[in-house]
Formats: C-alpha cells, sequence, structure tokens
C-alpha cells in the first residue's frame, strides 16, 4: 500500500519594483524578504520589470518616465502572467504572488485567480492626490495614477500593512477593515549595529571629519513630509537654548532647497551646518555610529526607518509623532509633535548639554531595536501565507468585488 504523497512545498513569487526607479527601500524590502523566505526553506523567486522600452529613451528623463510606465504596466503583466502560467498545475494551489509595494497594487488585476497579497507602506501618495494631506497640490496625471492604485488596493485580496498606523490609514481611505487586512511591522533593511569610532570616522572621510561637540545627525530627502526646514529651525533654536555648546548637524541627503539655503543663512548656521550624500550602507552605519544624536521631525511615517537605524547604531533620538512614529519609537525616543519645534528644540538642547540623558536615550534605543530584527517579520508573512492558503483552500477566490 503507497503512503499518500507530501503536500507540495509553499512557493512564493515575489514581485519587487522597477530598478530604474530607484527605490531604495522598497529593493532592499523585496531582497529582504527573499533572503529572509529562502532561510526558511521555501521556494522564493524575486521578479522585476524590467527596463526595456525606456532604454529608448537615451538619457531623456520624461521620455524615460513614461516608457518605464509602459515598461511596468504593460510589458511586465504579460511576462508575469507567462512565469505563473509555467508553474505546475499540481504546485498553484500552494503558490503565493506577493506584491511587495503597494505602488504596483495594479498587478493585482492580472492575478485574479491566484493567491495574492500586497504589502502596503503608506498612504503618502495616495492621500495628497486626494487632498487629504497638507503636502503640494498633485497633478492631474498624477491624481489619476494615485486613483488607479488605490482602486486596485481596494482590489487585494490580502494586505499586510507594516504598521497599526499604516491599517488604519488604509481602513478611513479604503474601508478595509476586515480579517484580509493584518499589520505586521517591518524590520531593519540592513544589519545595522554600532561602530567603534576609530572604524567609523576614516569611513567617511574625506566628507566628513571628526571635530569638539556634539554631532547632530538627520537623514533624509526633501519631501514635504521629511520637514527638512524644520530641522534647520529646531537644530538653530537648540543651539540657542544650549549657549556655549559647541554643535554641529550633519544632514544625509540631497542638495538643500534654495530656500532652505536662504533659511541656513538667515539663522546663521553656515559654519554648522554640513551635509553628505550617497553613502553606502557601511557609510551610513559609521554615519549613525559617531552621531551623538539624531533629529527626525517627519510629519507622516509609513513606518520610519531612520529612527530606529540610529538607535540600531546607538544614537539618542529626537523624532515627532507623525504617522507610525509614535508607534515605532514609543518611549524610546523623546517625540512631539512635528509642529512644535519649540518642545522638539528644548528636547535637542538637553542631549546637547546632558552626556547622562544621551546615554539613558541610547539604552532605551537598543532596547526598541530588538522588536524589528529578524527572524520576526519573516515569520509573520510565513505564518500569513499559509493562513492564506488555508482560508482559499480549493481553487483560489475571485477578487473582491469593485
Amino acid at each position: 500500500m503507497s503512503s499518500p504523497s507530501a503536500a507540495p512545498a509553499l512557493r512564493v513569487i515575489l514581485v519587487g519594483n522597477y530598478l530604474p526607479d530607484r527605490q531604495v527601500s522598497m529593493q532592499k524590502f523585496g531582497e529582504l524578504m527573499a533572503a529572509g523566505l529562502r532561510e526558511r526553506g521555501l521556494a522564493v523567486e524575486l521578479v522585476r520589470p524590467q527596463p526595456f522600452l525606456s532604454k529608448l529613451a537615451f538619457g531623456r528623463r520624461g521620455a524615460a518616465k513614461w516608457l518605464g510606465y509602459l515598461d511596468k504596466f504593460v510589458l511586465f503583466p504579460l511576462q508575469l502572467r507567462r512565469r505563473l502560467h509555467r508553474i505546475p498545475a499540481g504546485e498553484r494551489a500552494r503558490t503565493v504572488v506577493h506584491i511587495c509595494d503597494h505602488s504596483n497594487s495594479p498587478y493585482v488585476a492580472h492575478l485574479r485567480r491566484w493567491r495574492q497579497v500586497v504589502t502596503c507602506h503608506d498612504l503618502i501618495a495616495i492621500q495628497q492626490a486626494d487632498g487629504r494631506s497638507p503636502g503640494p497640490a498633485v497633478g492631474w496625471t498624477g491624481r489619476i495614477f494615485q486613483r488607479w492604485i488605490a482602486r486596485h488596493l481596494r482590489r487585494a485580496r490580502w494586505i499586510a500593512c507594516v504598521s497599526n498606523n499604516t491599517r488604519r490609514d488604509l481602513g478611513n481611505f479604503t474601508g478595509r477593515t476586515d480579517a484580509t487586512v493584518r499589520t505586521i511591522l517591518s524590520q531593519l533593511n540592513e544589519s545595522f549595529a554600532p561602530l567603534d569610532p576609530a572604524a567609523a570616522w576614516p569611513l567617511l572621510a574625506p566628507a566628513l571629519a571628526p571635530a569638539a561637540g556634539v554631532l547632530v545627525l538627520h537623514v533624509g530627502n526633501n519631501a514635504w513630509y521629511k520637514n527638512r526646514d524644520g530641522v534647520l529651525r529646531i537644530f538653530a533654536r537648540a543651539c540657542a537654548l544650549a549657549p556655549g555648546t559647541p554643535a554641529r548637524l550633519v544632514v544625509v541627503g540631497p542638495e538643500f532647497s534654495p530656500a532652505q539655503q536662504e533659511t541656513i543663512t538667515r539663522l546663521g548656521l553656515g559654519a554648522r551646518v554640513h551635509r553628505i550624500a550617497g553613502l553606502s550602507s557601511a557609510q551610513l552605519q559609521a554615519a549613525y555610529s559617531v552621531a551623538d544624536a539624531f533629529l527626525f521631525p517627519s510629519l507622516y511615517e509609513g513606518f520610519g526607518w531612520p529612527p530606529v537605524e540610529a538607535q540600531a547604531c546607538g544614537c539618542a533620538v529626537v523624532a515627532g509623532t507623525g504617522g507610525s512614529l509614535a508607534e515605532v519609537l514609543a518611549d524610546s525616543a523623546l517625540t512631539a509633535d512635528a509642529r512644535d519645534e519649540e518642545r522638539l528644540a528644548g528636547f535637542l538642547a538637553q542631549l546637547l548639554q546632558d552626556p547622562a540623558a544621551r546615554a539613558e536615550l541610547k539604552r532605551r534605543g537598543a532596547a526598541n531595536v530588538g522588536r524589528f530584527l529578524p527572524p520576526r517579520m519573516i515569520d509573520e508573512y510565513a505564518a500569513l501565507y499559509e493562513g492564506m492558503l488555508a482560508a482559499a483552500a480549493g481553487p483560489a477566490a475571485d477578487l473582491p468585488p469593485r
């Protein structure tokens, strides 16, 4: 008498992001998922849209953008369907397609008969296009694009949100509050840990060198919600509240805008503010490690990796509470509404003057980081996949109604 054959192993097709878009955090998320799931012994494949048509732009940015949309939303769905068609019929019931970034939710329309889940990182662009956020106005093409993303996000079979805040935003915007929406907190994208200054400083040379005083670090781009202008004002006010305490602000990110340059001049910060960019992961780890305090008055974050990365490298954090930051940082940092710049400046001034206060925050930050280390996130996604299969035993269900 023959024994029953074992059930096919769970197969996961991860759908990553288009490399020319340079969405570094999203690329890291997909690669982290692939590596972690493989370590668990799952059959995993990370697939991405490839730059075919965009290569015909010959350096013209506008043409590359529109041709990139064709690569992503016309050519890639055809490639994805062909790839899925090659999966043996007996293994399809144990296959999950995981779209790693909600901005690619339109692929859901091509996965009607497959068990699929979308990771939702934040609703910043969707809410901005809908006029529900204080950010700059979005052009008509951007509004159409974000509505298209939101429509397909509503129709995803399962959604994993990176924070409870993102889950609340999703529920408020789409009405999706059922059991097919879960929270799975993100984890660190890199193996960040404190570096000894003797090892860290050479990695930062010649862009940054040791100097007397307290080093305050900020990491972020010029997006409105990152609040770079607030970083400059808060740092200037903290210096005024801590007279005689030498301090400098190091900003990791793109060039300052003309308005920010004007702010630096008006506040008399010229000699105290340094900007560096193009850091590798090792250099960013070094910057976090040599910093005494990390300033992050973001107005909104779907998750907020930089403060946790800073804590992982032994840096005290002062941050806003926008979006998920209050949830992610809890009591491990000095936090306040990002618009309350006087309070945040007072927190930073305390850290400028009090090494013991910095040491206490470093201790609390290190304890907080434990919530975001492997393999917790991977374990939760693996459990979600199994739950999806159990809930859809038999032929895969169709998509939710429009």
